[in-house]
């Protein structure tokens, strides 16, 4: 299962994306965070959290992501299943 979170600025890192789950959402750490460019204009995040970790928080923080205004842009976050987890 990932987050997926599109409209970054390109500047974006992925320390930036984990200090915006953590901090401004209370997420805990993510196991894994993945920047790729989204067409060349933004950034796209896939994260991963630790297997521990409730499906719903994917569920929670893709509805809190969408929309959110980060940095001038708007946000917007979906999730993914992976059938192998």
């Amino acid at each position: 299962m990932h987050l997926v979170i599109g409209n970054f600025p390109p500047a974006t890192s992925k320390d930036d994306v984990a200090d915006l789950l953590q901090n401004h959402f209370g997420a805990t750490a993510p196991a894994d965070i993945s920047i790729s460019e989204g067409g060349g204009v933004a950034l796209i995040a896939l994260v991963h959290f630790s297997k521990d970790e409730p499906h719903t928080l994917y569920d929670v923080l893709a509805d809190k992501l969408n929309g959110f205004h980060y940095k001038g842009r708007d946000l917007n976050a979906n999730v993914t299943h992976n059938f192998k987890d």
